[in-house]
């Protein structure tokens, strides 16, 4: 694992150096490959490998923690980052994550809500009190601040309209999923919740996730990605076969299934570079947030997928200016 951990950290100095806007990093637990049981572990050592991008989870699983111990860990990281920090917030990946903190699936969007109701209080007031179904907290005296007024931007995964709803009644940006009409669908949504609730304030963020990789041919390609992805597949999809349960039909088994779907975006660099105009497109949105070291990918291979997206890719792509009253901001 310490391995694993050097070649991470390798890999998000080269993406500061290509000019990537953030670096973004998933929790899980009992995932073969992941390794990343604590984004905050991570992040606190990624921010004395990095100056200039933004870092950041992709997501805090909420109900395996005590809301007031991870407000505390999200202001030192704000100012271990020098206010570099973005925090994504979620359930879990499954429900047998979760489980493990002993949290069953009919309580945990409530433990999630409540979760952050106390840390989004914890970043904003100088003093907490909270009572609810599963946190009580009475006139505690704030004194660890975040470094960001109101603490860090968040993100929330919203794939309908309670969620949509529910992000922007707490500020929230999105992670978007679906083929692009879908993508411009929830995203026209979105800002129109957004400018009903927040009447005058700078637009959210909204974006969408794909697993991305640049090879000189779409058979090399192909040939690095689909055992990678195979084995990340089998590491996502653990604990579900352990406890014989069928995974989510949305994770496609097989990398010929997902670049069919489009959630892998994989091939020479001219490829990469018409799909990725497409969504950008297609889907209305600003901003794509790539995974672009899979699996048991090579780490060489991954580096240098990298550089090729940055130097055959990157400056090909265009932002279509918005036509909603909310200026593009490219990320």
């Amino acid at each position: 694992m310490a391995a694993l951990y050097a070649d991470r950290l390798d890999f998000a100095r080269a993406a500061e150096r290509f000019g990537f806007a953030a670096y973004y990093v998933a929790e899980h637990h009992s995932t073969p490959l992941g390794h990343a049981s604590s984004p905050s572990v991570f992040l606190a050592a990624l921010s004395q490998h990095t100056a200039t991008m933004r870092i950041g989870s992709m997501v805090h699983v909420l109900p395996a923690y005590q809301p007031l111990r991870l407000a505390e860990e999200i202001c030192m990281l704000d100012h271990l980052s020098n206010g570099r920090l973005d925090i994504g917030v979620g359930r879990g990946a499954s429900p047998y994550e979760v489980g493990l903190f002993g949290i069953g699936t009919q309580d945990a969007r409530a433990v999630f809500e409540e979760a952050l109701t106390v840390i989004r209080a914890f970043l904003r007031e100088d003093v907490l009190s909270h009572r609810g179904e599963f946190f009580t907290y009475r006139d505690i005296p704030l004194t660890m601040r975040p470094l960001q007024p109101g603490g860090p931007p968040m993100w929330y995964g919203a794939f309908s309209e309670r969620n949509l709803r529910f992000a922007a009644a707490h500020g929230l940006n999105v992670t978007l999923s679906g083929p692009p009409q879908r993508l411009r669908e929830l995203s026209s949504r979105y800002r129109a919740i957004w400018r009903e609730l927040h009447e005058g304030a700078p637009p959210p963020g909204m974006a969408s996730m794909y697993q991305m990789f640049v090879a000189r041919s779409d058979e090399e390609a192909a040939r690095i990605v689909a055992p990678a992805y195979a084995k990340w597949y089998e590491s996502m999809t653990h604990l579900w076969r352990h406890n014989n349960a069928m995974p989510r039909e949305t994770l496609p088994p097989t990398f010929e299934q997902a670049m069919r779907q489009g959630s892998i975006i994989a091939g020479s660099a001219e490829t990469v570079r018409q799909r990725m105009q497409q969504l950008l497109d297609a889907s209305g949105l600003d901003r794509l947030l790539l995974q672009c070291n899979l699996g048991t990918m090579p780490h060489q291979a991954a580096l240098e997928s990298l550089q090729c997206f940055h130097e055959e890719v990157a400056p090909h792509l265009h932002v279509a200016p918005r036509t909603d009253g909310f200026e593009a901001d490219a990320a």
